[in-house]
């Protein structure tokens, strides 16, 4: 329902085991994440990248997601419409932590990456991120 509403299609599971995922979707010109981001171009927002991530680990990981802070976040190129993505997400229970990587689905470029730092709904001071787009 999450990705429909935006106007994209399921996304297709290439490799997944206990902690660790790797996604396949496209992300249409119709997708209403790149409407007016910037006026005179359309690019997928950071924070549309951020919530994707947040809602496949949620969904695939069951955890809900609470962030406490960005341990770091990178954006290396701009995501087009019509692209299609790879996202690899990987949850460390260990460190409390969700790292991702979205790329083409060549791997021949790196949109973003991250590692987030996750506490509890009721332990406070974090910033839910689970789909609010």
């Amino acid at each position: 329902m999450y990705l429909t509403k935006h106007g994209i299609a399921p996304e297709k599971i290439i490799e997944k085991n206990d902690d660790s995922i790797l996604l396949e979707f496209s992300l249409p010109e119709n997708c209403d994440f790149f409407e007016g981001h910037f006026p005179e171009i359309e690019l997928l927002p950071a924070v549309a990248q951020i919530d994707l991530m947040a809602h496949f680990a949620k969904k695939y990981f069951d955890i809900p997601l609470y962030f406490s802070k960005t341990k770091r976040t990178k954006f290396g190129a701009p995501i087009f419409p019509n692209a299609t993505v790879r996202m690899n997400i990987k949850f460390n229970s260990e460190k409390n932590s969700v790292t991702y990587k979205l790329s083409s689905a060549n791997g021949e470029k790196i949109y973003s990456t991250g590692t987030f730092a996750l506490v509890g709904k009721d332990d406070g001071g974090g910033y839910e991120c689970s789909g609010a787009l």
